[in-house]
């Protein structure tokens, strides 16, 4: 873990707010000569130009090679400000590697993404195979050294690795369809069928029709949370009807008044890298908005939906991130004292914005 960490402060945290391209890029190399590749070896070769058709000319950023096996992979640097999430990094590598005739391919900037050729996936173009954040104590980060250490790189275990990885993702999605398929009203519908079936052997019909009037049957996600709901108890007594929520003080509704005072937070650079990781966590905000999705979520997250995320992003910390729609306010389901207790807290930290958002909120 050790290398790793080292990697961390070359690599983010030693690094200006403003650092070049051209200045990350030299960092990159120092990065990969500590897992012992070695520039003046030729084992980096930094920009070749190759030859395209009678004009035209490439050059990749970092192309890695040995004496025995050729080409291995290539490297695309990005400045660290950038979100590498970007279809056109993605394009330009998919490039160089077919171009190259390389099977993987590296982008490095905010963090790390690595690509492997789609034909192991029976899929076009190059498949994202895993994205590394530069966290010291990162077991991914670890996994990263291990396979790109120079000593120990290994095509074949690079392929194994992303077979795993693959089949994770497509695990995380079918757990995802199946849940929603569970919860769904039609399958809800085949489970009371199938139970007035199997009643019907003891009981009649009728009694089965009239008992079923004077039941709910359905399948729900457990999040039963105690301090929750008696948290909610004891704030219920401020909320006791829809009227009382939006009229009586001129309050902004919730979910315009979640993004009103998050933005204000975000541009007061008040919201700091741990929160951010709880924020992106199903059951911390689950226990601290009493919200069913991660408050925070990146595009390629597995949990981020279209239609349970505003489409305006937030940029924090350099990255994009997508905050939760899904905020009610009724007597039933109130979500608002949740947030409100959290803002307060994040607000204490800093007198001067608890003003500035109170003002912007007149």
């Amino acid at each position: 873990m050790e290398k790793w960490n080292e990697l961390c402060y070359i690599l983010s945290e030693n690094l200006p707010s403003n650092t070049s391209e051209q200045l990350f890029e030299l960092k990159v190399i120092q990065a990969f000569e500590k897992l012992g590749w070695s520039e003046y070896n030729n084992e980096i070769i930094v920009r070749e130009s190759v030859q395209l058709g009678a004009s035209n000319r490439i050059s990749p950023d970092l192309l890695f090679k040995s004496k025995e096996l050729g080409n291995l992979f290539i490297v695309e640097v990005k400045k660290p400000s950038f979100e590498i999430d970007n279809l056109t990094f993605k394009g330009q590598l998919s490039s160089y590697m077919g171009i190259m005739r390389v099977e993987l391919g590296i982008l490095i900037g905010n963090k790390i993404q690595i690509f492997l050729d789609g034909k192991f996936f029976q899929e076009n173009g190059i498949v994202l195979i895993d994205e590394i954040e530069f966290k010291r104590e990162n077991e991914k980060g670890l996994k990263f050294v291990q396979l790109f250490i120079k000593g120990n790189y290994n095509k074949e275990i690079i392929e194994n690795y992303a077979q795993e990885k693959i089949q994770e993702l497509k695990e995380i999605e079918d757990f995802k369809s199946l849940k929603k398929q569970l919860c769904s009203e039609n399958y809800t519908e085949k489970i009371i069928d199938y139970l007035k079936s199997d009643l019907l052997k003891e009981y009649d019909d009728k009694i089965i029709e009239k008992v079923f009037q004077e039941l709910e049957v359905k399948i729900e996600s457990k999040n039963k949370f105690s301090p929750i709901k008696n948290h909610e108890k004891r704030r219920a007594q401020k909320y006791n009807s829809i009227e009382n929520f939006n009229n009586s003080n001129g309050r902004l509704p919730v979910g315009k008044y979640v993004r009103k005072t998050f933005n204000e937070l975000v541009n007061s650079n008040l919201i700091d890298r741990n929160e951010v990781e709880r924020l992106q966590r199903g059951d911390y905000s689950k226990l601290t908005f009493d919200i069913q999705f991660p408050f925070l979520a990146k595009e390629n997250s597995t949990y981020y939906e279209k239609t349970r995320y505003w489409k305006n992003p937030y940029r924090i910390n350099g990255e994009l991130y997508f905050v939760c729609s899904q905020w009610y306010e009724v007597p039933a389901n109130n979500d608002r004292p949740y947030y409100e207790d959290w803002l307060e807290k994040i607000k204490n930290r800093n007198p001067k914005v608890e003003l500035m958002i109170n003002q912007n909120l007149r």
